[in-house]
């Protein structure tokens, strides 16, 4: 099973031998925490099936940092560090996760720099996802925020409900509403079939 994991298909026999000995396989269920916004990070959580959520609170309220689809690797930067989980993290559909211990699958990057590339590559483009997700929620007003969310993942318009992409943009679902019918209006956006739109004019 490890080795149909793509960051771990080149390790040697002995090597998924040892993983296999520090691994952990959970399900989990549609709803169900995976772990909360400050508990110590002691693995390393590498989504094998199914949906995860990121969601992040403060005293504005709770907003989604990011959302996975398996196979992914996710939260591995609070658990590098050695800090609290960051965002808590809730499974979106039934979900098969492997968990892998942090300090022995820490010295194995150690022994193996291939390994320790990848999980750099992961967290690289974590970290560029996250620098657009500031980006998004230091707009000046909603109506900037869901501006730069349609130029920035327009796929979402089409693939989540109204209620998720509030909650991406750190708004009310009801403002949402209202900015993505004044859009229409002011024929800034044409709506397709299926819920897919195309940008006509985001200049301003």
């Amino acid at each position: 099973m490890l080795e149909s994991i793509e960051i771990f298909s080149h390790l040697t026999a002995i090597q998924l031998q040892k993983l296999e000995s520090i691994s952990l396989w959970r399900n989990y269920t549609l709803g169900e925490i995976i772990f909360y916004q400050g508990d110590h990070s002691d693995y390393f959580h590498f989504l094998l099936e199914g949906d995860v959520s990121l969601n992040k609170s403060n005293d504005s309220g709770t907003f989604e940092v990011h959302r996975f689809r398996g196979p992914a690797m996710f939260a591995e930067s609070g658990t590098l560090q050695k800090i609290p989980f960051p965002a808590t993290a809730e499974a979106l559909s039934p979900c098969r996760i492997l968990k892998l211990h942090r300090d022995p699958f820490l010295q194995l990057l150690q022994e193996d720099p291939g390994l320790s590339i990848a999980i750099i590559t992961s967290m690289s483009k974590k970290i560029a996802s996250l620098q657009r997700l500031n980006d998004q929620l230091s707009a000046p007003d909603s109506y900037s925020k869901i501006v730069r969310l349609m130029m920035d993942r327009p796929d979402i318009f089409s693939t989540l409900k109204g209620i998720e992409i509030a909650k991406i943009a750190g708004i009310a679902p009801e403002t949402l509403s209202r900015i993505m019918t004044k859009l229409k209006k002011e024929n800034l956006i044409l709506f397709k079939p299926r819920h897919i739109f195309e940008i006509i004019d985001m200049k301003n």
